[in-house]
């Protein structure tokens, strides 16, 4: 038989929510508990309870760290582009989300299943928010600023969320590829670019 692995304290939590979505890749969210992770892992059966408490504390750490992860790669995308007027931080924030999500579609699909989830979770509640605040605060300068014709920040806010959240449900479901195909960041691309020229810039 092969030793278990051996894993510092922070190491050991990464692992089990690597095995989160892996799990989830191959057989679905279905099969997901404290003893499959571990199993998965290959570490005691106890080890996913001392560091997650139950399967939903396991499931919201898995998404907190989704959220995290999202707000990291809109940074890069941010700073790759070079976008620096708030319509184009909104696009390269679009874009950056469509690109997590395809790319992370196991941990896409948990991080708004509320009904999995642990809700008063400070780590969850601070991730997410730190990224819906980033996606607001842009949307707020774009307002103040006057590319908006309707003073609406929470309206447009809910706008372009949905049209990155909608993009990559479709994509993800197969819904998109089975009717138009290429390549989804291209697509992405040009459907946010629709988006912020036909309601920001306009």
């Amino acid at each position: 038989m092969r030793a278990r692995p051996r894993y510092h304290h922070g190491d050991l939590r990464q692992a089990l929510l690597r095995s989160v979505e892996r799990i989830i890749q191959k057989r679905g969210i279905a099969f997901v508990s404290l003893r499959e992770v571990a199993r998965d892992a290959r570490v005691s059966h106890s080890a996913p309870a001392h560091h997650f408490g139950n399967k939903a504390g396991l499931l919201t750490a898995f998404a907190a760290q989704g959220f995290e992860r999202l707000f990291v790669l809109i940074e890069a995308e941010l700073k790759r582009s070079g976008a620096r007027a708030a319509p184009d931080v909104l696009e390269a924030t679009g874009r950056a989300y469509v690109r997590f999500a395809l790319s992370h579609p196991e941990q896409f699909g948990v991080m708004f299943r509320s009904e999995l989830l642990d809700a008063s979770s400070p780590e969850y509640a601070e991730a997410a928010d730190r990224a819906y605040g980033l996606l607001r605060a842009t949307v707020k300068r774009c307002v103040d600023e006057g590319h908006v014709a309707v003073s609406d920040v929470e309206g447009t806010t809910a706008a372009a969320w949905s049209i990155a959240h909608g993009f990559a449900a479709l994509w993800i479901g197969g819904r998109l590829p089975a009717r138009i195909g290429g390549d989804p960041e291209k697509l992405a691309a040009r459907v946010l670019r629709a988006f912020v020229d036909g309601v920001v810039r306009a």
